[in-house]
């Protein structure tokens, strides 16, 4: 038998993707991510690189309305750089051939060049790659335009990493000012917070283009608001992890919580 699902992750692809298919039915699409680790050798990195493969397969043979997110590290970019691509680029190809999204993680500042590289290169396999950018990062507005010449659409997050700017009211003024400085030429917003005021904040701002808008959650979080923000038309998306190992992944969101807790703030309900 399985393990339960938890509120933050689910144990298998296979989990992860039967989550996904009842939160289509709530008018969440979703997007899946295997959380392996860090991989310590060659052989890890593939076996991460077989079970993205595995996923995006069976996503394709339910026809679901659901992305696959990668994290570099988990293919291998912390051993071999140009494997870590290849195998990127595989799933890109794979992903296209069965028409879904690639949505690419940038996690720490050290590898975002690396990161916004890869996704330009997907591009050549799949037109439809997103990148993340962490919106408290000095570097950001620059990685927007260079993702936008290289045809690859941008989720700007708030970030749950080590940061250019900590403070959060700083954090929520670049938010803002990425979003409307974005590309004259970027059609969509893709966006990826559970701060309540800024929320709201793109809710009044762009009312009357809804569907121009894209909301990403985390499972576990705000799920009041992605359902009210679905019902309400706006598009959303949850971002659902599975895999054994999620302890470090688990531990970054209890700190988000502890962290919000500590200045006042709570995330959307």
């Amino acid at each position: 038998m399985s393990p339960p699902s938890s509120r933050w992750a689910e144990s298998n692809y296979q989990q992860a993707i039967a989550w996904c298919k009842a939160r289509q039915k709530q008018k969440i699409n979703c997007t899946v991510a295997f959380l392996g680790g860090i991989p310590e050798n060659d052989a890890q990195a593939e076996l991460a690189f077989n079970i993205n493969m595995d996923a995006i397969g069976l996503i394709a043979q339910q026809k679901l309305n659901t992305s696959l997110t990668v994290k570099l590290t988990v293919l291998g970019a912390l051993l071999d750089r140009i494997r870590c691509s290849r195998r990127t680029l595989a799933i890109a190809k794979f992903t296209a051939d069965r028409d879904l999204a690639l949505e690419i993680a940038t996690e720490s500042k050290d590898l975002v060049s690396y990161a916004l590289e890869t996704a330009i290169a997907c591009t050549n396999e799949n037109k439809k790659v997103i990148l993340d950018l962490q919106a408290y990062l000095n570097r950001t507005s620059e990685d927007q335009k260079a993702a936008a010449r290289g045809g690859v659409k941008v989720r700007l997050v708030k970030g749950a990493y080590i940061g250019d700017a900590n403070r959060n009211e700083d954090i929520q003024s670049r938010f803002k000012s990425l979003v409307e400085n974005a590309p004259e030429h970027s059609q969509e917003i893709l966006l990826g917070t559970h701060d309540p005021d800024l929320i709201e904040w793109v809710e009044d701002r762009f009312q009357n283009k809804k569907n121009n808008v894209e909301f990403g959650f985390l499972k576990g979080l705000s799920d009041k608001t992605k359902l009210e923000l679905a019902l309400q038309g706006w598009r959303v998306v949850e971002y659902v992890p599975f895999g054994e190992k999620t302890e470090a992944y688990v531990n970054r969101r209890l700190k988000f919580l502890r962290d919000l807790e500590a200045i006042g703030k709570a995330p959307a309900p």
